[in-house]
């Protein structure tokens, strides 16, 4: 049955990028070259359409019911459909954060899943509960993560690949566990992935694909309540090593508000100044930039399972000072940047 799943998924996925393709620039769902967007033609947005559609295929066919599954799945086809909304509609930030916390909301109503904590923080005996603030601080992870995918999401296979290398993260900590609907549906997010990670790299014009916001938003918010779920409800995941799984991501999105808030800049314009930006600034090209994030994200994920499995009252404070490093490293950049 597992294996049925995974092929389901890899299958659906791929057969709906042959089929959506063409589909999508007839009715114009696509890309154009920009100043910021130096790629060549006219790209459709329907990556994150058809990865959805391998998770959900799987899902309806091959996978046992659960609550969560099935209400993750229906709000983050929400969010997929209000992130194409943005593709064709270019929608005020405003709206769409609106719109996240709206379907957060449901997503805790229904569910009852949400952080009811930290827990052990800096080796503190007691976890720490956040009480009447679970709720908002889950809408604002949520929000945060999702955002933060959609943010890195400026280089062909980069934020499908930062979300394939979390999952990756949580199946690898949970190996000793039997396989679950929940277990399931990692694997067949992962299966759907590949496929377009393929497409998506590919430096064949008539092949290129991109997730667009509607992908990238629903990656994002999957991926949250994943991680959110797995700290909450799966022994010896802890809410550090959540953090461990999504980090690059994390590091960039939070690098770059604190320079734009130093600078003086917009938080919600986009600009060149995410991580992959910076590595092409150096020289780098774009495939190189690709496999040294990669390399950055994978080696980070070792040091937070090491940690974890090792020394797990250290595992925040060993996050939080490599995070300080890269943020570090990032203001020096940006002060020679600026002389």
């Amino acid at each position: 049955m597992i294996e049925l799943n995974i092929i389901t998924a890899f299958l659906t996925s791929l057969i709906s990028l042959i089929i959506l393709r063409p589909f999508a620039i007839k009715f114009n769902l696509v890309d154009y070259p920009t100043e910021r967007k130096n790629h060549i033609g006219k790209i459709p947005f329907v990556g994150g359409i058809c990865v959805f559609l391998g998770i959900l295929i799987s899902y309806l066919f091959f996978i046992d019911y659960s609550k969560f599954s099935s209400v993750l799945l229906i709000t983050a086809s929400l969010i997929l459909i209000h992130g194409v909304w943005d593709d064709f509609k270019n929608l005020k930030a405003q709206t769409k954060i609106a719109i996240q916390v709206l379907v957060s909301l449901i997503m805790i109503y229904v569910t009852e899943v949400k952080l009811e904590g930290f827990g052990d923080l800096f080796g503190v005996s007691y976890p720490l509960q956040l009480g009447v603030l679970s709720i908002p601080i889950t809408v604002i992870s949520v929000i945060a993560l999702t955002n933060a995918i959609n943010m890195i999401d400026g280089l062909d296979g980069l934020a499908s690949g930062v979300i394939l290398l979390g999952i990756i993260g949580i199946i690898c900590f949970n190996l000793p566990l039997e396989f679950s609907p929940f277990s399931s549906i990692l694997l067949a997010a992962a299966s759907a992935l590949l496929p377009f990670i393929f497409f998506n790299v590919a430096p064949y014009t008539k092949m290129k694909v991109f997730l667009g916001d509607g992908g990238s938003l629903f990656l994002g918010y999957f991926i949250s309540w994943v991680l959110i779920y797995s700290a909450e409800n799966i022994n010896n995941f802890t809410h550090t090593f959540a953090l461990w799984c999504v980090a690059i991501p994390l590091f960039d999105f939070f690098t770059v508000i604190i320079i734009r808030v130093v600078n003086k800049k917009s938080l919600v314009i986009a600009r060149k100044d995410h991580i992959h930006h910076q590595l092409e600034n150096l020289g780098f090209s774009k495939q190189l930039t690709l496999l040294l994030i990669f390399g950055f994200g994978l080696t980070i994920l070792i040091i937070g399972i090491f940690v974890e499995k090792n020394f797990p009252a250290l595992s925040f404070s060993v996050f939080l000072i490599l995070f300080l490093i890269y943020l570090f490293i990032r203001m020096i950049n940006n002060f020679q940047e600026k002389n």
